[in-house]
């Protein structure tokens, strides 16, 4: 009887470390989620710009060289 109560503490302790893994595991993951999704955002902010800036190049080329 001695060694069940032994196992199931031991089981117990167990699972009560891999339940704060898998909490610090899905707070990485949301982290790395939003790191992700501010990396895209400044893809398309950058892209955005620098076809504004094409753009008005590319005016400014066809109206003076004409």
């Amino acid at each position: 009887m001695s060694d069940n109560r032994v196992s199931m503490k031991m089981i117990s302790e167990k699972l009560d470390h891999m339940h704060s893994d898998i909490e610090k595991n899905s707070a990485d993951i949301h982290k790395l989620q939003l790191e992700m999704s501010y990396g895209r955002g400044a893809v398309k902010s950058v892209a955005w710009i620098g076809g504004c800036i094409a753009v008005i190049v590319g005016l400014m080329r066809i109206f003076n060289g004409g």
